[in-house]
């Protein structure tokens, strides 16, 4: 099976990690296109307006590079990880060629990324998702006819994958995770809950959270964004993790289903992390309560729990151990990247392709 695969590039990037592990399938021959070469990120206010006048054309370029790469290296699949720079247009020449066209899409809505991903989406042949209530709903709420097919999230065994439990713990509590505002309410709440003033030692990492430094206990700490395996090591910093849930998902003033889990509730437990977890129906299939990975629904819970268990070192390990055992290497890229090659195995077979 030869896959052109397009992605992110960097390290740690879920969809650099799912290249990786689709390249070590025995009868699969990648060749990948990094998405970010010809559409890059900016982190300045004038480098954002100038790749913003420039975006159409750093599309036209990818596109023009996918064709090409299709074409020179007979590729039977078009692979994108969510495609956020590729068109619809795109996507109808590749299958007028007779290429196979999948999507392997990791968030919660394809509508929340601007109308041409929302467009594009609708054109694949087959789209694998991470979330499980989008095969139900793909119709209904979303209002696609392609193929909709789930395959949750994995870790990445050589960034979040850690032997070993962690050893010394300087820090009470931690939190890897772009800034939302709910995310923010969340731990403004949780500080007052626990009447914060010093006793706990907490590090919250991850973009945007500097620009609300001063809503929350002047002793926190927050070290910006962390990836790849630092981000692992910076979160066994801490003797409980907070794995949040973005839940409210509003989209363009419609309310639609918001995550049920993350990479993270993977991730944590690959690292040995002792978590508390927001808790989803779906999750409680993933993981036992009681055993591996507490839960919680609101702050108040999410306070008890942390106050149950910071002075409990031998639960928390016990569990973290759990956790890691059940997730290991069931819960791994490699692992998903099988199930996601059985559909597209189907999918070509269906084509009368070899």
């Amino acid at each position: 099976m030869k896959i052109l695969f397009v992605g992110e590039t960097w390290n740690g990037s879920s969809a650099r990690s799912l290249r990786d592990a689709l390249s070590e399938l025995p009868g699969v021959e990648i060749e990948d296109i990094g998405e970010d070469h010809y559409v890059p990120r900016a982190s300045t206010f004038a480098m954002r307006a100038i790749y913003k006048l420039l975006r159409p054309l750093q599309r036209r370029e990818l596109q023009v590079e996918i064709l090409r790469t299709l074409e020179s290296a007979s590729s039977e699949v078009l692979m994108a990880y969510k495609g956020s720079a590729i068109g619809a247009d795109t996507i109808a020449l590749a299958r007028q060629r007779g290429v196979v066209t999948v999507n392997v899409f990791p968030d919660c809505s394809p509508h929340a990324h601007g109308q041409a991903l929302k467009r594009a989406v609708g054109e694949y042949d087959l789209v694998i998702s991470t979330k499980p209530y989008h095969p139900t709903n793909w119709s209904s709420i979303y209002g696609y006819n392609n193929r909709c097919v789930f395959v949750p999230h994995g870790f990445e065994p050589k960034v979040h994958y850690w032997k070993e439990l962690p050893q010394e713990q300087d820090l009470d509590i931690t939190m890897v995770a772009t800034w939302r505002e709910q995310y923010g309410r969340t731990l403004r709440d949780l500080a007052a809950s626990l009447g914060d003033h010093g006793e706990y030692r907490v590090a919250i990492a991850g973009h945007g959270w500097h620009q609300h430094r001063s809503e929350f206990p002047e002793h926190w700490q927050f070290p910006g964004a962390i990836h790849g395996r630092a981000y692992t090591e910076f979160a066994r910093r801490g003797k409980i993790v907070i794995a949040p849930l973005h839940v409210e998902n509003l989209v363009g003033g419609v309310h639609q289903p918001g995550d049920v889990d993350t990479n993270r509730t993977y991730q944590l437990a690959a690292a040995g992390c002792f978590m508390l977890h927001r808790r989803s129906e779906y999750l409680a299939s993933v993981y036992d309560e009681a055993t591996e990975v507490p839960m919680w629904s609101n702050v108040t819970e999410l306070a008890s729990l942390v106050r149950h268990y910071l002075p409990r070192e031998s639960e928390r390990r016990g569990m973290a151990l759990a956790a890691q055992q059940r997730a290991v290497p069931m819960y791994s890229i490699q692992s998903r990247s099988k199930q996601i090659i059985e559909f597209v195995a189907g999918l070509l077979g269906d084509k009368g392709h070899d």
